[in-house]
């Protein structure tokens, strides 16, 4: 299994030679793997990329990349490079400087093997920890967690400033369209993180420290690049956050859609003398089949089932997860009819008997619907199109494919 150190630099021509070394050393320890290192320097005016060209001389497995500046561009075209290139089935991005230190790469294959396909070492795992203090303590809190984390709602992990990452390529890195991303700075961390959770990713977070400095200057400190960064991870942050809430209105006008149908199939059946609660469910087995073509096909296009073999299978997956909703529907009518119904014919006789209906199963009905769609957007983002993973039900979602 070949796995691709992707070192990002600018201006690091006093310990990039350690880190490269440091990552020869490591390989030796790891047999069962081929290491190559893969250094993306920004065109750095100290001789960085002077430095590793000398290196390359006496390593085979040590390359060089020159990009234009800009940590997402650099890191953009390494991931690029290392897979089309490289012909990478591990790509682990990471600084130079050691601040995050290649010693948890063992730890970070491990899970690699166990079955996960990104591994993020985390400042906020339990167990990890930071060396900030006051203001790149502040920096990071309103850039990692209010603008990332709840307000992109990048919710995968809780670091997702950190460079350093262990990523599966094949099925995940490989499915990411770098082609059509656009950003330049550091917000290039969460936006990965937020591309590789619409693969179907696996994630996990291991604690770690994030030291000192080894050398070199630190590229964070207020300036104009830090401004720009900021304006970027805001935008970009707000761009992933409508993004992510189509997908919610998309399923909400498929369920609009579906209530039409159920609705008529309720009244169909009552009027066919069917009691309310059965025809609700009924109706619903028809809402299920409208749902099913058009989340395929339209809220969860990006993830569609359109294969023969899989299709069948998924719509009973699809059917079998929409009985809770089916349940709850019929549940709350029949409930309500029974333990309330008398009252709502008290309440609501005469004029408003046709809104509500006998014993306002109407009402229930419609209540019914509402509860059924939470229960249904769950379900059908955890079991069927698998948009999210579930740490309660992350076995079932393995078996079920």
């Amino acid at each position: 299994m070949r796995v691709v150190n992707l070192i990002s630099t600018y201006c690091e021509k006093e310990i990039i030679g350690e880190m490269i070394e440091y990552l020869d050393e490591l390989a030796k320890k790891l047999p069962k793997y081929e290491f190559v290192n893969l250094v993306a320097d920004s065109h750095s005016p100290d001789g960085t990329g002077k430095i590793v060209k000398k290196m390359m001389e006496t390593r085979k497995n040590l390359h060089l990349l020159e990009t234009p500046r800009g940590l997402g561009i650099s890191l953009i075209q390494g991931y690029q490079y290392a897979m089309k290139e490289l012909k990478a089935d591990i790509v682990i991005p990471n600084d130079a400087d050691f601040q995050w230190h290649p010693r948890y790469i063992p730890e970070m294959l491990k899970k690699i093997e166990e079955g996960y396909d990104v591994v993020v070492p985390s400042r906020h795992a339990p167990g990890g920890k930071d060396n900030f203090t006051g203001f790149r303590k502040l920096t990071h809190f309103i850039s990692n967690t209010l603008i990332n984390y709840y307000w992109g709602g990048i919710r995968e992990v809780k670091d997702l400033a950190g460079n350093f990452k262990a990523i599966r390529v094949k099925g995940i890195l490989e499915k990411v369209n770098f082609d059509k991303l656009d950003v330049k700075g550091f917000v290039i961390q969460s936006t990965v993180i937020y591309e590789l959770s619409k693969t179907g990713a696996k994630f996990c977070e291991i604690p770690a420290v994030y030291g000192e400095r080894r050398a070199g200057v630190t590229k964070v400190g207020f300036s104009f690049q830090f401004v720009k960064d900021v304006i970027e991870t805001v935008l970009n942050a707000t761009k992933i956050r409508i993004e992510r809430s189509q997908q919610i209105i998309k399923f909400g006008i498929v369920g609009f859609i579906g209530f039409i149908v159920n609705t008529i199939g309720l009244e169909l059946f009552v009027l066919f003398g069917i009691r309310p609660s059965v025809s609700g469910m009924l109706g619903a087995e028809m809402a299920i089949v409208s749902n099913f073509i058009l989340n395929n096909f339209w809220t969860f296009a990006a993830k569609k089932i359109v294969t023969l073999r899989k299709a069948p299978i998924k719509f009973l997956q699809f059917n079998l997860t929409s009985i809770g909703a089916v349940l709850i529907q019929g549940a709350t009518i029949e409930l309500g009819t029974r333990i309330l119904g008398s009252l709502m014919n008290n309440l609501f006789s005469g004029l408003f008997t046709p809104l509500w209906g006998g014993e306002g199963y109407r009402f229930f009905y419609i209540m019914g619907v509402g509860l059924g769609m939470i229960w249904n957007y769950f379900a059908y983002t955890t079991f069927i199109w698998k948009t999210r993973k579930s740490k309660l039900f992350g076995w079932l979602q393995e078996r079920l494919g």
